[in-house]
């Protein structure tokens, strides 16, 4: 199948790849279905591009790849929204915005899409831990990623090594 974009031009989608968000994302409740297209320079940052306008798409990024830790509740009733019933069918990602300052980018924490890989149904859920902003700087968050792992591997080289024998 294919589809004209502004930003890639006319691109070959596979239709299996088409996830579904029945009730749109925030803002854009009328546009239901979207692909993820990756980068091919090994960069995490995705974009979700609409399938029904191909004027629309977002810049998204797992949360992981930035930040150390991220804990995000998803309710039965989200879970069952998207017939998602194994944690590890649960792919999560969150929408970046860019602005003229590419340093100063920031990801929405309160807002992430959770998609069930098994079926393709995506929803947006919103977040209530109070820790999760709409505009956290990845930048810092990647620096202070970069320091927690420094830090857990400089407590595994100190620990003293057993004796095998």
């Amino acid at each position: 199948m294919k589809i004209s974009t502004s930003r890639f031009g006319k691109i070959e989608i596979v239709k299996d790849e088409i996830i579904t968000f029945a009730e749109g994302l925030l803002g854009f409740g009328e546009y239901h279905q979207y692909v993820i297209l990756n980068a091919d320079d090994g960069s995490p940052f995705r974009w979700l591009q609409c399938v029904d306008d191909g004027n629309l798409a977002f810049v998204i990024i797992e949360p992981l790849s930035f930040m150390f830790e991220y804990d995000i509740e998803i309710s039965d009733s989200d879970a069952g929204f998207i017939s998602l019933e194994r944690a590890e069918d649960a792919v999560l990602y969150v929408i970046v915005s860019i602005p003229a300052n590419p340093s100063d980018m920031t990801a929405n924490l309160q807002g992430p899409l959770v998609i069930n890989a098994a079926n393709r149904k995506g929803r947006q859920i919103i977040s209530s831990n109070s820790r999760h902003s709409v505009k956290v700087r990845i930048l810092d968050e990647m620096e202070k990623r970069a320091a927690k792992l420094k830090e857990v591997q400089d407590s595994l080289d100190s620990k003293p090594e057993e004796d095998e024998s």
